[in-house]
């Protein structure tokens, strides 16, 4: 009988446990029983043809002993249902019908049949006694049940036959265990995650709805819809932001992709000189940060005529992440007077080619 074996593991987060109860096999044993018999045919018979043998009614009994504080091994008489006691399984008692179908040819050669059920029973030791946790959840299992019979027609009506039963009886107890539950994967949603993804609600002209803003204004020069927002536009020598946090649909072992839309707005001398940096930053539930994927554009690489794609995809997630942030960052260099415009952004989950 293979042993399992066991492991000690330290999580690195919390886990959920839940208590089932669970056959254990405490002890496994290969049994052979002999029923050895004789049978009068109701005929007089010139051949046996075939008999067909099959096991029925088999039931295991438990035999429980208990070690005096003297040493003897004493038997445990039987307990009502629910009753506990230290106690150990010493023995099986087997007991079962051998049921045969004898087909044999008579003196006409015409083959008959008859049948005929012999109850037996077999004590089994096992290897030591059994310690059990509560004999009335002991049961016992049987697999692999097989029969051969071999037969002697010792006269016409007299059969003589040997039956060999091959079995394996397990002793089992039912155990209440803790064990580590795996949470179902989470799905990858569908669609945009960002809410106003087009920067369409304002409360007023610095300030959107569904996002946080510094150094912000809106703008009616849009990629699509009828708003967009302006980084840079009350100081351009400041730095500026705008920024969303978003927890539905954040879910381990994924890639993110961010689309948005960018154009740069000449002021005054025209002088451009700033970066836009664009940013997915991963954080757990106690708002650690744990992952990020960004892009860093030049003022040099932003058309001044028409908006312009820019796309991210984002690292795996970890096991961890709970929520994350879409954050544009305006960073300007001395003497800079020109603005950034962002419109029509988008968050998307990617699901994993390799994710089964």
């Amino acid at each position: 009988m293979s042993v399992p074996q066991q492991f000690f593991l330290t999580e690195q987060q919390f886990v959920k446990c839940i208590e089932i109860k669970v056959p254990v096999v405490i002890e496994s044993a290969e049994v052979q029983i002999v029923v050895d018999n004789h049978v009068t045919l109701p005929e007089l018979a010139v051949k046996i043809d075939k008999i067909v043998a099959s096991v029925r009614d088999l039931k295991g009994n438990l035999v429980f002993v208990d070690e005096t504080q003297s040493g003897d091994v004493v038997l445990v008489p039987g307990f009502g249902h629910g009753h506990k006691k230290d106690v150990k399984v010493r023995k099986i008692i087997i007991s079962g019908t051998l049921h045969k179908q004898i087909f044999y040819v008579n003196k006409n050669n015409e083959v008959r049949h008859t049948s005929e059920d012999i109850p037996f029973t077999k004590m089994v030791d096992l290897s030591k006694p059994r310690e059990v946790d509560n004999r009335s959840d002991v049961f016992v299992q049987f697999h692999s049940i097989d029969v051969d019979v071999n037969w002697e027609l010792v006269r016409a009506s007299r059969l003589h036959q040997t039956a060999v039963i091959v079995l394996t009886a397990k002793v089992a107890e039912d155990r209440q265990i803790f064990v580590q539950t795996c949470p179902r994967p989470k799905e990858c949603p569908e669609g945009n995650l960002v809410r106003d993804g087009g920067l369409e609600v304002w409360a007023d002209s610095a300030h959107p709805v569904f996002w946080g803003a510094s150094n912000v204004t809106q703008t009616t020069i849009t990629h699509g819809g009828s708003f967009a927002a302006e980084l840079g536009r009350l100081n351009p020598q400041l730095p500026g932001s705008l920024f969303q946090m978003i927890s539905r649909g954040i879910v381990p072992g994924r890639q993110y992709r961010l689309t948005f839309f960018v154009r740069e707005d000449v002021h005054g001398a025209g002088h451009s000189a700033f970066t836009l940096q664009a940013e997915v930053l991963f954080f757990d539930e106690n708002g650690v940060q744990i992952g990020i994927g960004s892009q860093t554009l030049s003022s040099t690489s932003i058309p001044e005529t028409a908006y312009s794609q820019v796309q991210i995809t984002t690292p795996i997630t970890r096991d961890i992440v709970e929520s994350a942030m879409v954050r544009f960052s305006f960073m300007p260099s001395q003497g800079n007077t020109n603005t950034v415009k962002i419109d029509d952004v988008v968050l998307e989950c990617v699901p994993l080619a390799t994710n089964f």
